[in-house]
């Protein structure tokens, strides 16, 4: 069984290139077929798309690929950038659903009004649009996204995906329960209904999980 740890440190050849952001997984096969790998530091990091079958290893907090620097570096980025005029917006949801808008860039919203108040010429506003380079089958799972039971509860979030050695399918996700004193707890991948984009669907109940929960003495 492959334990990836989302943020855990990606080693090649011996140093460290990057730490791991994301497990991108196939929503209809649940096979893994990439991570996100960050690099660099909080003002300018570049988050990587690396193919799954790099991965030669992974240890709890450790993955290790063997490839050149050179390889590394020429990974395409995980998500795109683009502007995009306000009323174009509609247009560029439909062409790509995933595309998003990140708060920080409303700033090019806001600026041309600005400019044109004090005369500057008039230019139509848009916005800076996000877009995850992913098929439209997959879906990018991040430490932290919420898990929530058949009835709409939410029961945890991702802290951990374990993975089949033999075809790299997921085999089980570890969340973190609990408000205050976090536990984690290990639930099997067939308990998984649905891997969206912002949330993981289980096909147990709240109070199903309770129950298994009380039995496995977690709680």
């Amino acid at each position: 069984m492959l334990e990836i740890n989302i943020g855990a440190t990606v080693e090649s050849q011996g140093h460290e290139v990057g730490r791991v952001e994301r497990v991108v997984l196939n929503r209809d096969s649940y096979e893994a077929t990439h991570l996100v790998v960050k690099q660099g530091g909080l003002l300018h990091p570049r988050y990587l798309l690396m193919p799954f079958d790099w991965v030669a290893g992974s240890e709890h907090d450790r993955v290790r690929i063997d490839r050149a620097d050179d390889e590394v570096a020429a990974l395409p980025n995980f998500e795109m950038q683009h502007y995009v005029r306000l009323d174009q917006l509609d247009e560029e949801h439909a062409r790509h659903p995933r595309s998003a808008i990140k708060p920080s860039d409303w700033i090019n919203y806001v600026v041309p009004f600005v400019a044109n108040a004090f005369g500057e010429p008039y230019h139509p506003p848009g916005v800076v649009v996000t877009d995850q380079l992913l098929s439209p089958s997959e879906s990018a799972v991040n430490r932290g996204l919420p898990v929530e039971s058949s009835d709409g509860h939410k029961v945890g979030e991702i802290h951990e995906v374990l993975l089949s050695e033999s075809d790299w399918r997921l085999s089980g996700i570890i969340i973190t329960r609990g408000f205050v004193l976090k536990h984690p707890m290990r639930v099997p991948a067939d308990w998984v209904a649905r891997i969206g984009r912002d949330r993981i669907t289980l096909n147990r109940s709240r109070q199903q999980l309770e129950a298994w929960e009380r039995q496995q003495g977690l709680h």
